[in-house]
């Protein structure tokens, strides 16, 4: 049978898993330049992955110490993307909630657990909007329930030390959700610095 990768010098699955090979034995560099290499092989085919090995790049930049870089692949995510996406309004949502989660994680391993918070918020959000987009009417009412803005928003404010927040914080996520699908991530995320930073 015809193999795609055969016309390329290497499959992408084989350098994603040398990738996770280099980063065990410590080598992040290789790691690093072994996810690159794959990203460039998905490139030149029309194979469709997850997003998932694309959120492995900035997680392996800042355990390589290199934090700015991470975060700018972070927001090259959110922005232009990943190599073949499948760019359709029910999924992009989704791909971006990930993103944010990722951030979220990031900050809490920098010991920024406050900053935190609205990337939370901003994951929690956008899977919302993808669960609309999808029409998954049921899940999504669970979802955007008080009960499970409160339940997200006590992890978050936990990891952060500041439960006392709670209040103030599940008032400004209900109202966004009255707007939604409408909802104004610059927006509810000033808001939520403006008290979890102050």
């Amino acid at each position: 049978m015809f193999n795609i990768f055969s016309l390329f010098k290497k499959d992408p699955d084989k350098l994603l898993r040398e990738a996770t090979a280099k980063k065990k034995d410590g080598d992040m560099d290789g790691a690093i330049e072994s996810l690159r290499e794959a990203y460039k092989t998905i490139s030149k085919t029309s194979v469709n992955y997850t997003i998932d090995p694309f959120l492995r790049l900035p997680l392996y930049l800042q355990q390589a110490g290199k934090n700015d870089e991470a975060w700018s692949e972070f927001n090259r995510l959110l922005v232009e993307g990943y190599p073949n996406q499948m760019k359709i309004r029910e999924l992009i949502p989704m791909n971006h909630s990930a993103i944010y989660d990722k951030m979220r994680l990031f900050l809490q391993r920098e010991n920024k657990p406050r900053e935190s918070v609205k990337f939370g918020v901003f994951a929690y959000l956008s899977w919302g909007l993808g669960l609309h987009y999808q029409e998954r009417k049921k899940e999504l009412r669970t979802h955007i329930s008080k009960s499970s803005i409160v339940a997200m928003l006590e992890g978050l404010l936990k990891k952060a030390k500041m439960p006392h927040l709670k209040n103030e914080l599940v008032k400004i996520v209900m109202l966004e959700i009255k707007e939604f699908p409408n909802i104004n991530l610059a927006n509810i995320g000033k808001q939520i610095d403006q008290i979890v930073l102050r």
